[in-house]
């Protein structure tokens, strides 16, 4: 007379199986949250950097955004603290920043002191991102 049931073996077996159809798609899950993270930072630093423009704006004074390579800060008039340093994703630092970022300031009038571009990389997948700025209007532009 046969037994029925599952055996031991036949529920390895089953697992295994299940464990390689698993293993791409952590992969691609993994790939789609570091470009998640790369864009999240992106936009970020774009908008803190509309905020200081806005800011310089409508007070009137010049205000600074200050990059390090993992964060970024607004300061008001050079030495007064805005809001909180803003950190980046884990995993996400800036890579290159020309002279122009090195600080950038934003006169009252909402241009810029310089033009410039900084470059973001995510250092898992080595993916980059360039923001740019443009000295006579003020405003970003995310590159790929």
């Amino acid at each position: 007379m046969a037994k029925e049931g599952i055996t031991f073996i036949e529920i390895l077996i089953v697992i295994f199986v299940f464990l390689l159809f698993l293993i791409p798609v952590t992969t691609l899950i993994q790939k789609y949250h570091q470009q998640y993270l790369l864009n999240t930072a992106c936009a970020e630093i774009v908008e803190g950097i509309n905020l200081a423009r806005e800011y310089a704006i409508n007070e009137r004074c010049n205000f600074s955004v200050i990059f390090n390579e993992r964060s970024f800060k607004i300061l008001k008039e050079g030495n007064v603290l805005v809001w909180k340093e803003i950190k980046m994703p884990e995993n996400i630092k800036i890579k290159e920043k020309t002279e122009g970022m090195d600080p950038l300031i934003f006169f009252p009038d909402g241009t810029a002191k310089q033009a410039g571009h900084i470059v973001l990389v995510e250092e898992i997948s080595k993916k980059e991102k360039k923001i740019k700025i443009h000295n006579i209007t003020g405003k970003c532009i995310i590159e790929d």
